[in-house]
């Protein structure tokens, strides 16, 4: 089940003796005056910065909404969706409100072989291969679901990776889209590492959620209770490449690091990357960012990390191989942190830190979004 089928559920609880005068965001009514419970209001703040105009009593309060990272909509394919095994992509366009089930086929579940695509409203399930590959120039994917791309089994040495979103992006943007369960990363770039035509680029994943969990019952050659995935991120680098950009802002990432390899994590950063990290939100992952050297005849990534929120993680930045220029600046810490750094052997040249913040409370689960904090 994913984390916003959870969320739905749990709604209808609770009902606040509030009456909403209304719920405005950039200046449009979201709800009119009505009695409200808990969830809708938390609802209402999923649709990002809002204001609430709560009457009680006499009052009026006036709240503005925090910023948050994770989902902002609904996503996924539509009730009445066309259904396919799978999806070929090899022109421009825009292709929206399938559903890609592949019931267990070994094959990945949608390519796109084309520059100039958009992929939306769109969920993609129930496959052995990657979920989504990406060999094209301006692509958008945005309001997608991708979960449950399962290869190999829990305990083997070595299995094949099903990747939620993978391939050799220039100009990609993920946003408002869903991955989960899957048994390699969420999102990984470049597994071929090469630089030909062009080596991946410049790839923004904002508003996303990330996460992996226990399995609610068995799929393919996995178990109830077993725990797909490696990271949310992992980079993979053409060595004679250009160093390679990404951003990924206002996401959720959950559960990560808790599978079947060592130092799992969150983000694994790694090789000829600038990356920067802004305003996400960490909960339950063993490392949040794994920030890796050069090493092996690969350079050192280089990272960014700006006002990100971290809980329940037992390292929240492992440092391996002298790693350089990674600069944090204005990191929350919440419950169940049981260490800032895990120093292997530490950062190399450039290292900044500077500011630290308090950290909202945390929100029981399922969530599809969380405060940032700021």
């Amino acid at each position: 089940m994913s984390a916003s089928d959870q969320f739905e559920r749990a709604r209808g609880r609770s009902t606040l003796n509030l009456s909403v005068l209304a719920i405005v965001s950039g200046g449009r009514s979201i709800l009119q005056r009505g009695q409200v419970d808990r969830t809708t209001l938390r609802s209402a703040a999923l649709l990002g910065r809002a204001a609430l105009l709560i009457a009680v009593g006499f009052f009026v309060i006036v709240a503005p909404a925090a910023e948050l990272a994770g989902l902002t909509g609904p996503l996924g394919a539509p009730p009445n969706a066309k259904r396919v095994q799978t999806l070929r992509i090899t022109q421009p366009g825009t292709y929206e409100n399938l559903l890609v089930d592949g019931d267990w086929i070994d094959q990945d579940l949608v390519r796109i072989n084309a520059d100039n695509v958009v992929l939306r409203n769109c969920t993609i399930r129930y496959g052995r291969r990657d979920g989504l590959e990406i060999y094209g120039r301006n692509v958008v994917v945005e309001n997608c679901h991708i979960h449950h791309v399962i290869s190999g089994t829990f305990k083997a040495e070595k299995n094949v990776d099903s990747h939620g979103i993978t391939g050799r992006p220039l100009h990609l943007v993920v946003r408002n889209t869903e991955i989960s369960h899957v048994t390699g990363d969420a999102l990984q770039f470049d597994p071929g590492r090469k630089a030909d035509p062009y080596a991946w680029d410049d790839v923004r994943i904002e508003h996303c959620l990330l996460w992996t969990g226990p399995l609610d019952r068995d799929y393919a050659t996995y178990r109830q209770g077993e725990i797909p995935g490696e990271n949310a991120f992992d980079s993979k680098v053409a060595p004679d490449g250009p160093r390679a950009r990404i951003t990924i802002t206002n996401t959720l990432m959950r559960g990560w690091g808790h599978g079947a390899i060592g130092n799992g994590a969150a983000l694994n950063l790694k090789e000829k990357i600038q990356a920067v990290i802004e305003r996400c939100v960490f909960v339950d992952n063993d490392i949040a960012f794994r920030c890796r050297g050069a090493g092996s005849g690969r350079a050192s990534a280089w990272v960014t990390a700006s006002d990100c929120t971290v809980y329940r993680t037992s390292r929240v930045f492992r440092l391996e191989s002298k790693v350089e220029h990674v600069k944090i600046h204005g990191l929350a810490l919440g419950e169940g942190v049981e260490g800032k750094f895990d120093e292997a052997p530490g950062a190399g040249e450039g290292f900044e830190l500077t500011g630290e913040r308090a950290a909202p409370a945390l929100a029981p689960w399922p969530y599809r979004s969380l405060p940032v904090g700021l």
